[in-house]
């Protein structure tokens, strides 16, 4: 039986498909098949456009309409049947041993459901000294997780099939982005929630080897729209996912650091977006931004909370002037 389905997902860029098709196909683990969702309807893609003959590892889906991206994803992980399911961006691209490397922690750890790796923005090359594989509890894991102290892309690791079913795959959290070219259903932060959600249910492996390469592009819906209210909805779906999620079962100390470190992590994400913002996008969307601080700065609560809106507000008022 095969073992792993990685799902790839595309939208009319060819080159880059071709790229991340290729990095799966020169896997050293073999027990695997291709899904590849084409989501423009106008273009459709068989093997000679990704310059391969048949072959019987991978199965292009051909949508008759533009479905947007979270149906795609959860499309090709409703048609899999394997034991682990990895899902993969057609701009980004696997090291050789991902496959290898990853499914190997299984065998080691029953309570595992899904194993994960570094990433990499720049060419990857893997280091022979790189530190072992570490597994983690739920919370530790997200002790980890939040503080950026684990590095991972939620879509790109694998994770045991029958667990990602059960969270619902990539769930809706909030607005979507919006493109006049196509209809997107891409929503921000919905690869981070995955990790979150499958913690509850047994261990995650993680290895600070970089084997997956992140690119994103210019073309990208992430890289032409960067919409706060969409973010704001996204930041506080997630925040409450976090809280149904550990339900307290945590002292409170780690309890208010998780919940703490995720909030610095939207702020974080919000001050590096308006510096690539024009000046009059920044003063358009700053009340949004301000009333969303203000909240998540409740959320800290006291003398913390104070001290935490004025650093941000100052911080994100140096971009804008």
């Amino acid at each position: 039986m095969t073992k792993i389905t990685i799902g790839i997902v595309t939208f009319d860029r060819i080159n880059f498909l071709k790229r991340a098709v290729r990095s799966v196909l020169r896997q050293s683990y073999k027990n695997y098949i291709i899904y590849i969702g084409n989501d423009n309807p106008k273009k459709k893609i068989n093997f000679k456009d990704l310059g391969l003959k048949k072959n019987n590892k991978i199965k292009i889906f051909n949508y008759k309409k533009n479905i947007g991206e979270r149906k795609n994803l959860n499309y090709l992980l409703k048609k899999s049947n394997t034991d682990y399911f990895c899902w993969l961006g057609d701009d980004d691209y696997l090291h050789k041993d991902f496959f290898k490397i990853l499914i190997s922690q299984f065998k080691v750890n029953k309570k595992l459901i899904a194993s994960y790796s570094n990433y990499s923005r720049a060419q990857l090359k893997l280091k022979q000294d790189a530190s072992k594989h570490i597994h983690f509890d739920q919370e530790n894991f997200l002790l980890g997780f939040t503080s950026k102290q684990i590095r991972l892309i939620g879509t790109f690791g694998l994770i045991k099939t029958n667990y990602l079913k059960k969270i619902g795959g990539i769930n809706k959290t909030g607005k979507s982005f919006k493109d006049k070219e196509r209809i997107t259903h891409h929503y921000p932060y919905c690869d981070l929630l995955i990790p979150i959600m499958l913690s509850k249910y047994g261990n995650i492996s993680w290895i600070d080897k970089r084997l997956v390469h992140l690119n994103t592009d210019q073309t990208s819906v992430t890289g032409k729209t960067n919409e706060y209210d969409v973010y704001v909805s996204a930041e506080n779906y997630l925040l409450s996912t976090l809280k149904n999620t550990i339900k307290r079962r945590f002292n409170s100390i780690n309890y208010d650091m998780i919940f703490s470190n995720m909030i610095d992590w939207f702020i974080l994400n919000r001050n590096m977006t308006i510096k690539r913002r024009s000046s009059v996008e920044n003063f358009k969307n700053l009340n949004i931004y301000v009333n969303h601080l203000f909240h998540l700065s409740l959320k800290k609560g006291g003398a913390k909370g104070a001290i935490f809106f004025l650093t941000n507000f100052i911080r994100i008022m140096r971009s804008i002037l």
